[in-house]
């Protein structure tokens, strides 16, 4: 499958380095590191580690952040600390949660936690949800946008309505941000700090949506940042040599919040040009710089047509696809990057409208 996508010159999915090749890739990271005066940072230490938790910080409006190797590590640790610090035991998901998706139940097996369920999967969380838990968590995440609801976002007043209820509860509100780069015009054009104010702590990603090698922040209070130094250590997660994420990190991440508000409406674009054609499209109106096209098709179904669509018109129209929610069919996955953007609209909508014929015949 890789090969045949990396042949393709328009590409649906998150970014995977498309400066090139890794040899590519790494010699941008060092062309960047050319101009930063920076020596080999041992242990998560020195200025490129500084100067990227320091600038998240900033955009986020917490007082400290601190960088992990993954997101799944990250919301371990801003997990582990609210339960220390309510003496609770309990973590409150919404049914698509990434903890209850895709980490083979490692807030139980692992963290010793218990989950309880909050909200319904088609909907985003809001204070009735939240008043309808039948325990008292230590904490309550909430994921801004939701992912498996197509980049489905609340409006401000269900967003601040759902925290005040969590924290009315005597527990802690912990945003999962994987995507929070493409969420400030659906919360009325506030800023990123505005945002994060009402949450506890805030965890984002620097490879979805921003295309960096890998890496993700975690911000908070100062006290909380310090018991999270803890338990990155604590999980495995103090590299040895992290900067070629950290730096990469730096690179991406102002550039890719700059063409965030072009991703999206093109996003909005793409979406409204890929439903004229009878596809259903979720959510509708599009709210993020990602959006869900619903098929009638297994994923193997898919996966089929795509591949043989892909030697056809040289477009790859996704790679990540869901059958996850028990309605028939899947749910295609298609985020809009700066490549994605730029890319010849014409023949990205005429590669499905091949699909569209592919499923009628």
């Amino acid at each position: 499958m890789s090969g045949l996508r990396a042949q393709c010159d328009i590409r649906i999915g998150f970014p995977r380095g498309d400066e090139g090749t890794p040899a590519q890739w790494l010699r941008t990271i060092a062309d960047y590191l050319e101009n930063e005066d920076v020596a080999d940072e041992i242990y998560l230490t020195g200025k490129l580690a500084e100067k990227l938790e320091r600038y998240c910080a900033d955009v986020l409006g917490k007082p400290a952040a601190l960088w992990f190797p993954t997101g799944t590590m990250a919301q371990a640790a801003a997990a582990l600390i609210h339960a220390d610090a309510t003496g609770r035991k309990i973590l409150a998901l919404h049914p698509t949660s990434h903890l209850l998706l895709h980490e083979d139940d490692g807030a139980q097996k692992l963290l010793k936690l218990d989950v309880a369920i909050m909200g319904e999967w088609p909907r985003v969380i809001d204070a009735r949800a939240v008043q309808a838990l039948d325990v008292d968590p230590a904490c309550g995440f909430i994921e801004l946008p939701q992912r498996h609801n197509g980049g489905l976002c609340p409006d401000w007043e269900t967003l601040t309505g759902a925290v005040s209820a969590i924290h009315s509860r005597g527990a802690r509100a912990h945003m999962d941000g994987a995507r929070l780069w493409s969420t400030r015009e659906a919360l009325g054009g506030r800023s990123y700090a505005d945002i994060c104010a009402p949450f506890d702590s805030v965890y984002a990603t620097f490879y979805k949506e921003i295309g960096a090698l890998g890496g993700a922040i975690l911000a908070g209070e100062a006290d909380f940042i310090a018991q999270a130094k803890l338990w990155r250590h604590r999980q495995g997660g103090l590299l040895i040599r992290g900067w070629p994420m950290i730096a990469d990190a730096l690179r991406c991440l102002p550039r890719a919040i700059d063409a965030m508000p072009g991703c999206i409406a093109a996003a909005r674009e793409i979406a409204g040009q890929i439903r004229n054609i009878g596809f259903e499209i979720e959510p509708w109106p599009v709210q993020t710089s990602m959006f869900h096209v619903r098929l009638p098709l297994t994923k193997a179904e898919f996966a089929a047509l795509r591949d043989a669509i892909a030697r056809e018109t040289n477009v790859w129209i996704g790679g990540s696809g869901w059958e996850l929610d028990g309605r028939p069919g899947m749910s295609l996955e298609i985020a809009v990057d700066a490549q994605l953007a730029a890319a010849d609209r014409g023949r990205l909508v005429e590669a499905f409208a091949v699909l569209r014929h592919r499923i009628a015949a």
